[in-house]
């Protein structure tokens, strides 16, 4: 009797320090919680004085910025817009040197610090060994733009199946890598913003794209995710953009079906309006603004026929979501 009574008592003595330790766990656990809605509480009041108070816009006179696609089309405007608007160093990284050249050499005579790499984002290694190569001649990069794309513009059966991984490793783990490689010493210097140059077909696809659409639907989802994972971390933040069919090169065999209603974007607005953007600490920017109906429209139980069901080019009664008609609608159209 007297030794069971001493071992319940050494049972209880052990149990003790656990009972305190889980203790102290459950408050730190309690008070990350209280910080955690706090700073969610933080973000919505600010948002809100946003919508009252005009928005200060951010200095980039200590930035460096690296774009990649930077030599041509949304990227070189993209340069151009942040020279003009006081960036310290830009960074351009691409395929063509020619491009990249003709652009560096601009930027240069704008009288900002500029360089160029030709580094293929696609390839993991190069983009890794190429940033390391960014750090040690310019320096840290405190805004990264994540801009280069492909697209090769055919249906499925019709896409080689090279072309198809080339989609996905350029425009999307592109990112990944990309991300990867800078990121790291954003956290460190708490200063940085990461860009995703995105596309409308993200939210809405079209036919005949299934490569762009799919791996642009990718890379929405990986900002959204990345964007949410920096709430927490001071001084650090992303943008993602929407634009919808613009006047590039990479999309000379695209048209509008109501070029009145909807014309194309220019380069220049998209990089104007993303500059703007950054400096606004803005999440999510759709052009135009019209676009902002695919947010409304997207909706699952919204379903409607298609209208080619009464030409009998679908089964009858074959149910599309209203959103899904929207681009097709409005938008673009492979030639």
């Amino acid at each position: 009797m007297l030794t069971r009574e001493r071992e319940g008592a050494g049972s209880s003595g052990n149990s003790q320090p656990l009972l305190e330790e889980r203790g102290r766990e459950g408050a730190e656990e309690s008070g990350r919680a209280r910080g955690r809605a706090m700073h969610m509480i933080y973000l919505v009041v600010k948002a809100a004085v946003g919508l009252v108070l005009p928005a200060k816009l951010r200095d980039l006179s200590r930035e460096n910025v690296l774009i990649t696609g930077g030599g041509r089309g949304i990227g070189r405007q993209l340069a151009r817009e942040f020279a003009e608007r006081g960036a310290r160093k830009i960074v351009l990284w691409g395929r063509t040197e020619k491009c990249l050249k003709e652009t560096t050499e601009e930027i240069r005579q704008m009288g900002t610090e500029c360089h160029y790499f030709i580094c293929d984002v696609g390839n993991r290694e190069e983009v890794y060994q190429t940033a390391k190569a960014v750090r040690e001649k310019v320096g840290d990069i405190t805004i990264l733009v994540n801009n280069a794309a492909v697209v090769h513009g055919k249906s499925l059966m019709d896409s080689d199946d090279d072309a198809l991984l080339k989609s996905q490793h350029i425009n999307t783990l592109g990112q990944f890598w990309t991300t990867k490689a800078f990121l790291p010493r954003m956290l460190e210097l708490q200063n940085g913003h990461i860009v995703c140059l995105n596309s409308v077909l993200a939210l809405s696809a079209i036919p005949g794209a299934i490569d762009y659409c799919t791996s642009k639907a990718s890379a929405f989802a990986f900002m959204e995710s990345l964007t949410l994972g920096l709430l927490d971390c001071p001084g650090v933040s992303a943008t993602t953009v929407l634009p919808f069919h613009t006047s590039t090169e990479m999309f000379q065999g695209m048209r509008v079906r109501f070029p009145n209603l909807f014309p194309p974007l220019k380069p220049e607005t998209v990089a104007r309006r993303t500059v703007e953007a950054v400096q606004l600490n803005q999440a999510l920017l759709l052009l135009p603004w019209t676009m902002h109906a695919l947010i409304i429209l997207k909706r699952p139980f919204q379903e409607v026929k298609h209208p080619s069901a009464f030409i009998g080019c679908q089964p009858p009664g074959n149910q599309v979501p209203l959103w899904l008609l929207w681009t097709q609608w409005a938008s673009e159209e492979l030639l």
